[in-house]
Order: structure tokens, then sequence, then C-alpha cells
């Protein structure tokens, strides 16, 4: 004859049998969507790796947040199709181990890489990368020419370069999304490697830039809906790799 104690002692156990049947199930749920999760977001974090340096067959857009242009002002150039960008005052830079001075627009490439290579502060990003746009680098149209309206700021640039011995760049080529997309990386590509010879031509020495790459139209810094937009998705930029 079972009495209420032992009854109740059955239960205790029956429950505990329950538990012990629950918990490793419980456990396996949560490692299964612990696993889901951080596989989620570790391939979102790859599509835009190293600062560009990994791409997807698709091509987005996705404004690109590592640019620093994407509250610059400015005008297409109707005859040209370039966005002529509005570049501030003039201001005075004065370049560290005796490589001089420059002016400049406040607004500048050459102000803002400066300013990034100045502040010791300042880290590298690497995984969206320190991207500066070049404002006055052109190109002649359908081409990979350098116009010789680029020259100034390309010389600016290159006496930067030299005033910062231990920094390391690379060239990054973009173009608008109009047209067929593997020839767009094939032009950016062309024009990133002008654009890389023309520092060459500076006596930028050749380790100062650890290549150059086209993108075509991936990582837009505007939208390509409007005329602005796609004139400022063509340009070049430079992306600081050392400081």
């Amino acid at each position: 004859m079972t009495t209420p104690h032992s009854e109740h002692e059955q239960q205790e156990a029956a429950a505990g049998n329950g538990m012990n049947l629950l918990l490793p199930l419980l456990l396996m749920a949560f490692v299964a969507a612990a696993v889901w999760y951080f596989m989620g977001t570790g391939s979102k974090k790859d599509e835009h790796h190293e600062g560009h340096e990994t791409t997807t067959s698709v091509v987005s857009e996705e404004i690109n947040p590592a640019t620093i242009e994407t509250t610059a002002t400015g005008t297409v150039d109707t005859l040209t199709g370039n966005f002529v960008y509005n570049t501030g005052k003039m201001i005075t830079l004065g370049l560290p181990n005796n490589a001089g001075k420059l002016e400049v627009g406040e607004f500048s490439t050459e102000n803002k890489l400066f300013n990034f290579l100045n502040d010791k502060t300042a880290l590298l990003d690497t995984v969206k990368g320190n991207w500066f746009e070049f404002t006055e680098v052109r190109f002649k149209t359908g081409g990979a020419v350098v116009d010789s309206s680029s020259l100034t700021q390309i010389k600016n640039i290159a006496a930067v370069c030299k005033a910062f011995p231990a920094a390391q760049f690379k060239i990054g080529g973009y173009t608008d999304n109009s047209g067929d997309s593997a020839k767009n990386v094939a032009l950016s590509q062309k024009r990133a490697d002008a654009v890389l010879n023309e520092f060459k031509k500076q006596g930028v020495a050749a380790a100062v830039f650890t290549g150059a790459k086209g993108y075509g139209p991936e990582h837009p810094v505007a939208a390509n809906a409007s005329a602005e937009g796609r004139a400022m998705n063509r340009r070049v930029a430079v992306n600081v790799k050392a400081k």
C-alpha cells in the first residue's frame, strides 16, 4: 500500500526525471540559436571587410559609410559631367619634417588627409577603411587619361605623402552604375592605375602605395538616381593603410 508521503516522493521523482530530459533539449536549442546568430552576423561583417577588399556579385545601392564626402556640396559641370566640389576658403597647411607649406581649400582632400595623418589620436579603421575622395582629380571623358586640371591636387597630396614617411596608401577607382558592370570595373582599374602612376611621377616612393584597385560601381557615395549622384560616384579615392 502506498502512503501519501511515498506518493509525494514519486511525484517529485517523476518531475525530476522530466526536468532531466528537458534540460538537454533546451541546451541544444540555445547552442543552435547562438551558432545561427554568430554565423549570420559574421557573414554581414565580411561584406566590406578591410575597406572594400571583398566584393559581391550584386552591386549594392547602399551608400558607403566610409566616405568623407557624403555631405559634400558642389555642382555638376554640364559640359564635362564632372562634379565640381566646393572646397571652401583657402587655408595654409604647415607640413611636418620640413616638407613645406600648402595652400588648399578647407574642405579639400589635402586638408582632410593631412588632419587625419597629423592627428595621433585618429586611429585606422581596419573594417571600413579610412577613405578620402579626391575632390579635384578628373579624367578625359570616357577614358583613363588624367586631366591636366588634376595635377595641382596630385602634387599637393604627393607632398602630404612625403611629409609622413611612415604612412602607406592605396588608390581606389570607382564609376557610377551606368552601362556594363564589368566594363566599369575595368575602366575604374585603369583610372586608379593612372593616378598611382602620377604619384610616382611626383617622386613618391613606390613602397608608399600598397597598390591600386578598381571597384567599378561598388561602394557609391551618392544615389545613382540623379545626375549629381552619378557624377559624385565617378571618382578616385585614397585609403590610408598605415600612418
